[in-house]
């Protein structure tokens, strides 16, 4: 006999360009179960669909809960995309996704209430309910991996701006002409403080001949990623040193950014960076001191991440209980 639960319950769907994961969310932030596997991208958008609607329902069965206790689904993805249609325009890592109704297509397949946003600002929401962000109305996420992801929550919503492209912030321009950027512009902040950017910057320096005990491995092709880059800088390696400490000056430039055009109680900082933990923290906290202005006291206070990779899934159930 399937029991039920006194708690609702909602989907959660967080879709990214190597990774699909599905949670079932109880009201909270509390991950009830969860799955993740491979995104089939080569199998095409119907596939993909497909796939989260069987991880819903085998977590539903996993569960023992009856799927009227199921309220909404909420899905974060890689966009653009337009959360008012309910559209994904592009996906840069997966292949053929132009113009796919998400919304409308895992709608079809869950017989339930979707909502859809963009995996940053999902993560953000989350946050902001249920991890760092709690007990303040106004936060900002900044995502630090591949490249700089950012949410905006003020008031308590999500920002998403007249064309629905507010919170890219990984392309406020930091550095004028500077390190070209994927998007077309030269000197964003992910091109600098992103935790690719880290690695790499470390690596174009030994190529150019600088100096640097992981010179070694650069040399013999040897993959370096920001972890070694960080053991080395905390084992005093000067280059290594120096591009985290310039990564951390770019990102308190762009906390007094933030705190100027937002004006945010918090900025949340998430992804492999923010294990760092203190090493992160402490030098971006000293450049705020340097660079921030003096004309009144209201700098954000800077976290790390509460809920780590599983932002996305609660920050999807964080929205999908406001259609459920």
């Amino acid at each position: 006999m399937v029991a039920r639960m006194p708690a609702a319950l909602a989907i959660a769907v967080d879709l990214g360009g190597t990774n699909l994961k599905v949670g079932l969310v109880a009201r909270g932030g509390r991950i009830v179960a969860k799955r993740s596997q491979a995104v089939a991208a080569d199998r095409g958008p119907g596939a993909v669909v497909a796939d989260m609607a069987e991880l819903a329902d085998a977590l539903i069965e996993e569960a023992a809960v009856a799927r009227a206790a199921v309220r909404a689904a909420g899905v974060g993805s890689p966009g653009p995309l337009s959360v008012r249609e309910g559209i994904v325009f592009h996906c840069a890592n997966l292949p053929n996704w132009h113009d796919v109704p998400l919304r409308d297509m895992l709608r079809e397949r869950l017989k339930m209430p979707v909502v859809l946003d963009n995996d940053a600002n999902v993560a953000a929401f989350g946050e902001f309910h249920h991890g760092a962000g709690r007990g303040c109305s106004d936060m900002v996420l900044l995502t630090l991996g591949t490249g700089v992801g950012s949410g905006i929550v003020l008031d308590g919503r999500i920002v998403h701006g007249h064309f629905e492209n507010a919170g890219e912030l990984g392309h406020m321009i930091v550095a004028a002409d500077g390190l070209p950027c994927p998007c077309g512009q030269r000197g964003c902040l992910e091109q600098y403080a992103s935790a690719s950017s880290v690695s790499r910057r470390v690596v174009s320096a030994v190529e150019r001949g600088a100096a640097c005990t992981l010179g070694e491995a650069i040399r013999g092709g040897e993959p370096i990623d920001c972890i070694r880059v960080e053991e080395a800088a905390k084992a005093g390696d000067a280059l290594c040193l120096r591009v985290w400490d310039d990564t951390c000056l770019y990102l308190a430039i762009a906390a007094i950014n933030i705190q100027h055009a937002f004006n945010p109680a918090r900025v949340v900082l998430s992804g492999g960076m923010s294990g760092a933990g203190a090493f992160l923290l402490d030098p971006i906290n000293e450049h705020l001191g340097r660079q921030r202005w003096k004309l009144h006291e209201d700098l954000p206070e800077i976290r790390l991440s509460d809920l780590g990779p599983d932002a996305g899934l609660i920050g999807a159930a964080a929205l999908a209980w406001q259609i459920g």
